[in-house]
């Protein structure tokens, strides 16, 4: 009988853990190697790997390398997964611990006004500063980009923050 009892044990705390792994709000480590594949996806806009991995259970946003998903995906000009990794819940105002930028800023740095669109639509404070306080509008003037500067006034972005020389 004792054994019986046990064996029950067993199969039960078994079930439960394989239920848990199995659970859509279980959290996936990637190995290093999977991170490598993960990021390169991303940047390649592979979204059927994309998938496959964010299907296993990978959080959104944890950042690989101090890269989130989503600010891997906007650096890297791929609006279809910034705006999949925005519906899968990503922090939309994630900054890079060493630029401060956020997926925002690397849309409107690049020119993607699709992607600065769709992030400002959604929620994006499009008035974060990356370092040394610096607004992308200073950026884009430092650039030359006049049309994305006009784009990025009209959805509201305000052009204060650092305007020294230089600021960091």
């Amino acid at each position: 009988m004792k054994m019986i009892k046990v064996l029950l044990a067993v199969f039960a705390l078994g079930f439960t853990l394989n239920a848990v792994a199995a659970s859509p709000t279980a959290v996936r480590t990637l190995t290093d190697d999977e991170s490598v594949v993960f990021a390169e996806a991303i940047g390649n806009g592979d979204m059927k790997v994309v998938k496959k991995f964010m299907d296993s259970g990978v959080d959104v946003n944890v950042g690989y390398f101090a890269w989130p998903p989503l600010l891997m995906s906007a650096a890297k000009g791929q609006t279809k997964l910034v705006k999949y990794f925005v519906e899968k819940g990503a922090d939309i105002n994630y900054q890079h611990p060493m630029t401060l930028w956020t997926a925002f800023f690397h849309a409107a740095y690049d020119g993607n006004q699709e992607m600065a669109k769709y992030l400002a639509d959604k929620g994006a404070d499009i008035n974060i500063r990356g370092k040394g306080d610096v607004s992308v509008i200073r950026l884009l003037r430092d650039s030359g980009n006049t049309k994305m500067i006009d784009f990025l006034l009209a959805l509201g972005v305000k052009e204060d923050g650092c305007n020294d020389a230089k600021c960091f």
